[in-house]
């Protein structure tokens, strides 16, 4: 079980630097809450952090798709240099505590979604990116176009 929680918080870890937040521990309490809810939350409401020296909770509270309001706290172990980690080592689901069995399951399909999430993103910004520096790179070769032309006519003026 131990392994288990371990090579969460190992996939995670990657995902700090490639969400959309800056707050991978917001986004990954959000993603498991996703998962708890099979996916039918309709809005966030509100969410919050607090921490010790030990860990950091994150609240959020949240409507599902039947108008009911719920809300997931996370709490993250905390280091001794005071990094936290990104996958939750305890989860308390409407004032219950979630199942390590159960929060180890919800965990990884939410570490999926995320990196899901991430690739897709990639993805898009990879692509806009292409597109505008295949903009630029036609920009710069008509300006060194116009700029041989130039370079041209000053020459055979030069030799008259």
């Amino acid at each position: 079980m131990r392994k288990s929680l371990f090579s969460i918080s190992t996939v995670v870890i990657c995902l700090s630097a490639c969400t959309n937040t800056d707050n991978p521990q917001l986004a990954m309490c959000q993603a498991v809450a996703q998962q708890l809810t099979s996916n039918s939350i309709s809005s966030w409401d509100s969410d919050s952090s607090d921490g010790t020296d030990r860990r950091v909770t994150v609240k959020v509270a949240y409507t599902n798709s039947s108008g009911q309001a719920g809300t997931l706290n996370c709490m993250y172990p905390k280091s001794g240099n005071g990094d936290v980690e990104t996958a939750p080592s305890d989860v308390v689901w409407n004032n219950q505590k979630v199942d390590r069995k159960v929060l180890l399951t919800a965990g990884t399909a939410a570490s999926k979604e995320l990196l899901a999430g991430t690739y897709k993103n990639t993805v898009e910004r990879s692509t806009e990116l292409a597109g505008q520096a295949a903009e630029k790179a036609t920009e710069m070769a008509n300006q060194a176009k116009d700029a041989a032309i130039e370079g041209a006519k000053t020459l055979q003026e030069l030799q008259k």
